[in-house]
């Protein structure tokens, strides 16, 4: 496992470099001079000649034996995993589509393509929290964290909307995880998770009773974490790009991390060829604003993709389309990014046969409430609590 060389700014590309062989540079959060997202940095030249001898193939037959995300270790932090299982999810091909193939991210742990950097995040607190002899609070406003928080044995604090999914809710609270409840979106939940970082940072507690603060692009371990989809996308596809990846707007973490794998494939030589295009499903009234949405813009724009509308209407049938056709269960999320692949078949800027993937990245049932809201469906008034004598086995 590499040592990490530095941390770099995603804006202004200022470093932070490390200056002990321990591979957790923490606590880290933002840029100090313009508050921007740190990546994390390897020697990769050093990697390079660790690697030159053996093909990607050959290194992942030595990784067999574990088919997590872990199994890229040669490109992650040197850390003792904190691990449920995440990540070397299916990539399943679609009935209808000869060239499109859905990576489906809802079988981790979570439910959710966030359990990736969730893992490294928490894997990295509680390293660096076993040298310091002590553990402190984590806090995000990801539901994800708390399973990822009690395997760690921390405590965590999640800051989410008040008008919270019941079983988001219950994950939180089955985990042990403190709730403070907001009025308003996940947007206004981040915001809040700032103010008491700030708060617990001010002279009136001093710097004695800090948190992690382990939010989108406010640590820069997650990224680490969520690159492994892009490592794993490429090995699926025998080390080699697809044409395009389909997103949705709202995975923007899941993609900032898949672009960096790339980077980092392409610098190694493990992968050649043109890097995907990328498009981004989104609802016709979502538009970009933070941090994660300018690096998003850049990765579709380099990529020659595109954000594509849609309408109130394409995701509901993404839905009940994928549902009966395919026999996946798309989460919302997942059904923008089917809905716009359709979109573009519609439009010619997507060719039938050519090898696409969408990112479902959540399971379906994660929000059983929001899907049953998009597709105008209601919970019959009494639901039977014992079936006949035979029921559906045999006949009655």
């Amino acid at each position: 496992m590499p040592a990490i060389a530095y941390l770099e700014c995603s804006r202004c590309h200022y470093r932070i470099w490390n200056e002990s062989s321990s591979a957790a540079v923490m606590p880290a959060s933002v840029c100090p001079r313009d508050g921007g997202a740190l990546y994390v940095r390897y020697d990769m030249e050093a990697l390079k000649v660790r690697t030159r001898r053996e093909r990607p193939a050959e290194l992942a037959a030595r990784r067999r034996a574990s088919l997590g995300m872990w199994r890229y270790a040669e490109v992650l932090p040197d850390v003792t995993p904190v691990s449920l299982g995440e990540g070397w999810t299916p990539l399943r091909q679609s009935r209808r589509y000869a060239g499109l193939m859905v990576k489906d991210e809802g079988v981790n742990p979570t439910g959710t393509t966030e359990a990736r950097g969730m893992a490294m995040a928490v894997s990295m607190v509680a390293s660096y929290e076993a040298r310091q002899k002590g553990v402190r609070p984590v806090v995000a406003s990801s539901p994800g964290l708390a399973a990822y928080a009690a395997a760690g044995a921390m405590k965590a604090h999640l800051f989410l909307p008040r008008e919270l999914a019941l079983a988001h809710y219950l994950e939180v609270v089955a985990h042990g995880a403190q709730v403070h409840l907001v009025d308003g979106s996940y947007a206004e939940c981040e915001r809040r998770v700032e103010e008491e970082m700030r708060r617990r940072m001010g002279p009136e507690t001093g710097a004695e009773d800090p948190w992690f603060n382990l939010s989108a692009l406010r640590e820069p371990f997650r990224v680490e974490g969520d690159k492994t989809l892009g490592y794993e996308l490429v090995e699926q596809f025998g080390w080699m790009y697809p044409d395009a990846l389909l997103y949705p707007r709202d995975s923007e973490m899941s993609l900032i991390g898949v672009w960096k794998a790339f980077e980092e494939m392409e610098e190694l030589g493990w992968v050649t060829g043109r890097r995907p295009r990328v498009y981004v499903g989104q609802s016709a009234e979502q538009g970009f604003a933070a941090e994660r949405d300018e690096m998003v813009l850049e990765i579709v724009a380099s990529s020659g993709g595109k954000a594509v509308d849609l309408d109130g209407r394409a995701i509901p049938a993404a839905l009940q389309e994928w549902g009966r056709e395919e026999g996946m269960l798309l989460s919302q999320h997942g059904a923008a990014a089917a809905a716009a692949y359709a979109s573009l078949l519609v439009s010619g800027e997507m060719e039938p046969g050519q090898r696409v993937v969408v990112v479902n990245p959540t399971d379906g049932m994660r929000d059983a409430e929001g899907l049953a809201k998009a597709m105008h469906l209601h919970p019959p008034v009494s639901l039977p609590t014992s079936l006949p004598v035979g029921g559906i086995i045999t006949p009655v």
